[in-house]
């Protein structure tokens, strides 16, 4: 349940407490994986988990008989997403002899869990998600194409963690829905802004995926014997992201004849041509552009903008990006909008 503030006639962000210690975060997560079911309130057959890349993943059945993966890991950007969607493209091959042979008590154990598992699903029970992941911080360039990722059978939950003054420890886990994806991505900028020139300002080989999973259709009467399933395309009403509702960012100067004035102004100061850097290396965003003396803002893709906003939202291909917030003279520079007079 997303908890907002309601400020000057606008949604918040709600922030309860302080942000976790690591401390606090890794029971987080391992209180999650031990209680996998009730967090995903979904029924599964628990096979065995694995260590992976930044955290730890599930082997089940669902309530169908799909053989499925849950992942939770700390970070997700657009490698993990990539890695895990070709992990659990492999899991799904698994067959009935190779999910027995992990399993706890192997075979006998296998065999009774499984039937009472399967007699008391409801007849027909549909499959779930092929891939769920939980993550603690998913990183934007894996928000952007969240309605793909959706249609392609994968399902994401963001995990928070805040401790409080008394001592609490806070955890909500919330699915992320293509319906919201935009204010997701506002309510997260507000306060990754702050924070901008914090990353490592080396570039980052990150690039956005266009992922596609194969889809499979769920067996009758649970996993076959090492078959591997048969795959079905995703499916035709695909989302995207700037087909979404958008909850509008207020950019720091409006776009139009003011925002123009203001960007000639700074660039009046600078030696120009002056680089413009937007970086953030854990999120795979990494934009350069060029200022030149009369304000004009030049992508790498050689379109010319006067206005950073609309700079940035066409580097990024999403909306409603404050540029004066993201774009800075050089790595680790000044933001635009700490140079405004």
């Amino acid at each position: 349940m997303a908890l907002f503030d309601l400020t000057d006639k606008r949604l918040q962000p709600a922030v309860l407490g302080r942000p976790a210690t690591d401390a606090d975060r890794s029971a987080a997560l391992a209180a999650v994986r031990r209680q996998i079911t009730e967090v995903l309130r979904r029924p599964l057959l628990a096979i065995g988990w694995d260590q992976v890349v930044g955290g730890d993943a599930l082997t089940a059945l669902d309530a169908a008989g799909q053989v499925v993966t849950v992942e939770v890991i700390e970070v997700l950007d657009s490698t993990a997403l990539l890695l895990a969607m070709a992990r659990a493209t492999n899991t799904a091959l698994t067959g009935r002899d190779q999910l027995a042979s992990r399993y706890p008590g192997a075979q006998p154990a296998f065999e009774q869990d499984w039937a009472d598992f399967r007699g008391s699903m409801p007849v027909g029970s549909e499959p779930g998600p092929r891939l769920t992941l939980i993550a603690t911080e998913i990183a934007d360039d894996v928000r952007t194409c969240l309605g793909m990722v959706a249609d392609s059978g994968v399902e994401l939950h963001e995990l928070r963690v805040r401790s409080t003054e008394d001592g609490r420890v806070l955890v909500s886990v919330e699915l992320l829905r293509t319906d919201v994806t935009g204010q997701a991505l506002e309510l997260n900028g507000q306060t990754a802004a702050a924070a901008e020139g914090s990353d490592d300002p080396l570039p980052d080989d990150a690039t956005v995926p266009t992922p596609v999973v194969a889809q499979s259709p769920a067996p009758q009467d649970g996993p076959q014997d090492d078959a591997p399933v048969a795959a079905s395309p995703a499916g035709a009403n695909s989302g995207h992201r700037l087909d979404a509702a958008v909850l509008g960012a207020e950019p720091t100067v409006p776009s139009g004849e003011a925002s123009e004035r203001a960007l000639a102004d700074i660039a009046q100061t600078l030696e120009t041509p002056a680089t413009l850097v937007w970086l953030r290396r854990r999120r795979g965003i990494d934009h350069r552009a060029t200022l030149a003396a009369d304000g004009t803002i030049t992508l790498a893709d050689g379109t010319s903008y006067r206005d950073p906003s609309t700079a940035a939202n066409a580097a990024q291909n999403t909306q409603d990006i404050d540029g004066w917030r993201v774009w800075r003279v050089g790595v680790g520079g000044p933001s635009l909008r700490e140079l405004l007079a």
